[in-house]
């Protein structure tokens, strides 16, 4: 596969994104409402991001509107605002937020880099992207300071990207004869969950993930998923909800306090902004 080249924009890359999810969309929020991983996995990203105190939230990534939608009605009273590079998803959102008439709230198709001309003048109290849609930006330290600019001088920037080092994914592939699958992530070759349907994507280890955004907030919280609880899409091959499932999750947690914390399908990393005192 050949690899796009890294850069502020790059209008064909994210034009071959926008359709990719442009036909997802139709299907995006039932294959969600069908699988208990993703379910169980946005409920503690939303428990995480509740913690720190906001009065106006943007979602990099917002899809059809699932966490803007939440976000909304839970928080009428706040300004919410939300970005996806796919018009499909971007439409398929305002047709759900068209039922909170009174609230402050709106989606807009884009990308990180263009958020100043989306929303001029504006910042927010909470920056927060669900779901690695930054896996697919095609310079992450420069969406790493375009979050930045829009982010409040007390604000927070919560964050979750597609892990380069799932080793679960990794000696799975390697037990059934796919070494090239195995080493995708690690090498940089990723073609997305769907080897029928490729997307070039980057995978994001907790090293360049650090250093990227180092220059511009302060990392403050991190958490890895599905290092033994299993991946969204192994939901039907074990029943999560059950005795085994909560134990796999409970062990994740006990996980993250260890240096194997990085090792799952996905990562969460909470960033203040600069200006913030150390508490």
């Amino acid at each position: 596969m050949k690899r796009r080249s890294a850069g502020l924009q790059d209008p064909a890359y994210y034009a071959e994104v926008a359709r990719y999810y442009d036909q997802e969309a139709a299907a995006f929020e039932r294959h969600y409402d069908n699988n208990p991983i993703l379910q169980r996995i946005r409920t503690d990203f939303r428990a995480i991001t509740e913690t720190y105190p906001f009065t106006s939230g943007l979602e990099i990534g917002c899809g059809p509107g699932i966490d803007l939608f939440y976000y909304a009605s839970k928080y009428p009273q706040l300004l919410w605002r939300g970005i996806d590079v796919s018009p499909g998803m971007v439409d398929q959102a305002q047709a759900k937020l068209a039922a909170l008439d009174a609230v402050d709230v709106r989606a807009a198709t884009g990308t990180p880099e263009m958020l100043k001309t989306l929303f001029p003048g504006q910042r927010f109290d909470l920056v927060y992207c669900y779901f690695g849609a930054l896996n697919t930006v095609t310079d992450l330290g420069a969406a790493a300071a375009a979050l930045a600019e829009v982010l409040s001088p007390r604000g927070v920037m919560v964050l979750t990207f597609v892990n380069r080092w799932y080793l679960f994914d990794i000696l799975w592939h390697f037990l059934r004869g796919r070494p090239r699958r195995a080493l995708a992530r690690v090498t940089q070759k990723w073609a997305g969950y769907a080897p029928e349907r490729p997307l070039d994507s980057m995978c994001r280890s907790a090293s360049e993930i650090k250093r990227l955004f180092a220059p511009h907030a302060r990392l403050i919280k991190r958490r890895g998923y599905s290092i033994i609880y299993p991946a969204w899409y192994r939901h039907r091959f074990i029943p999560v909800q059950g005795r085994l499932g909560k134990m796999l999750w409970r062990l994740d947690g006990l996980l993250n306090h260890t240096p194997f914390w990085n090792l799952g399908e996905y990562t969460l990393y909470v960033f203040a902004a600069k200006q913030q005192q150390h508490r």
